[in-house]
Formats: structure tokens, C-alpha cells, sequence
């Protein structure tokens, strides 16, 4: 299962200012002074995820099992590769969003705007599908956490599922990012040794 789409006007970042009177004593000159503007937490992390799902391309792997895998009694496949491409995110009220997606499945190839429920833990959006039914793909469930850069998740058919993850990357980037890949980019893992440790490797 996966996304893709074409874009949606992002919502605006809201601020409040609040001006406070002070108080005035008789000879006193001082003139109301203004607080610093203060930031809906809850419309900022909103524009934070449309920004970051806007003209975006999920890339990454999946997994499936069968009904029996899904009780734990068999095992997933290999992961194969997935690419998702978002062009937008629209929120209707409450907790209900859509996504319009390009959703490429087996031999599928699909534009749908898909109606989604996301849910927040401590500030980190999970994208909601319970028993959605999409034009042309099937019934699915899923639960998918985007955090910063990444994203990771669970999704399940009538008799099947697995589980997904990946990077969120904007799509003007992605061609540079294949290119490295090609040249054979890696990356080293960071020394967490002491700095001025003996054993770091040079």
C-alpha cells in the first residue's frame, strides 16, 4: 500500500498578539507595552506536517504476511521497495485530513485523494486508516508515524498486511539523492567514543 499526490493550498501559521495595559498612576507617563507573540502549539505542528507532506515522496520497503502471519504463525516476505508520492494534505476539521496520493500497488497505478484520520502522541502525527475502502485498490487499515524525515508504520488488507518504513524526501530532491546512491554513497557510523580517546578510530 502506498501514497502520492498533487498539490493542496497549506493551511497559514497563526499567531496571537496580546497587548497588556499597564497600570497608571497619576504623573505616570508609561504606555501599554505589548507581550511576544505567542504560537498555537497545535496549529504549528499542523503547518509543520503539511509542509513537511507537500510535494513529497516517501521512499522505502515493505513487508507482507498471510492471516496466519498476522496472528504471529508465519513469516513476512523480504522487503521489496515502495515509493510514494504526496503532492498534498488538506485538513477538513477535527481530526479528519485528506491526502491526494498516486498510490501504486502490485500492477496498480492511481491518483485518489484519501480520507484519513490523524491522531497526535506528544506532538508526533500518526496517520489513521481504519477499514478504508479505496476506488480501484481494496480495504485497508493502517497506522503510519511520520517523524521528522522518516516514516514507519503498519497497514493490513481483508486477509493479509505487513508492515513499511522509509524517508520523506521533497521531490526536488530526489533525482540529487538517486544520483548519490549511484556513486555509491555511505556513511560511516559515528565514533561515540570520548573526544580525545585514544582508541577513536582516526
Amino acid at each position: 500500500m502506498k501514497f502520492r499526490s498533487i498539490a493542496l493550498p497549506a493551511i497559514a501559521l497563526i499567531a496571537f498578539s496580546t497587548v497588556l495595559a499597564q497600570p497608571r498612576t497619576e504623573g505616570d507617563a508609561t504606555t501599554p507595552t505589548s507581550a511576544p507573540e505567542s504560537v498555537n502549539p497545535e496549529l504549528d505542528r499542523e503547518a509543520q506536517l503539511i509542509k513537511r507532506l507537500t510535494n513529497a515522496v516517501l521512499r522505502g520497503s515493505f513487508q507482507m504476511t498471510n492471516a496466519d502471519g498476522l496472528e504471529g504463525r508465519a513469516p513476512m516476505t523480504k522487503p521489496s521497495v515502495e515509493r510514494y508520492e504526496i503532492s498534498g494534505i488538506s485538513k477538513l476539521g477535527g481530526n479528519q485530513w485528506v491526502i491526494t496520493a498516486r498510490i501504486q500497488y502490485a500492477d496498480r497505478d492511481v491518483l485518489v485523494p484519501v480520507p484519513v484520520r490523524i491522531l497526535w502522541a506528544a506532538g508526533t502525527p500518526i496517520i489513521t486508516l481504519d477499514k478504508m475502502k479505496i476506488p480501484m485498490i481494496g480495504e485497508y487499515s493502517a497506522r503510519v508515524v511520520i517523524d521528522d524525515g522518516f516514516y514507519g508504520g503498519t497497514w493490513r488488507g481483508a486477509t493479509y498486511g505487513g508492515v513499511l518504513s522509509g524517508q520523506i524526501l521533497k521531490k526536488d530532491d530526489v533525482e540529487k539523492i538517486e544520483k548519490m546512491e549511484a556513486a555509491g554513497w555511505e556513511m560511516q557510523m559515528p565514533s561515540h567514543a570520548p573526544k580525545g580517546d585514544a582508541t577513536t578510530e582516526k
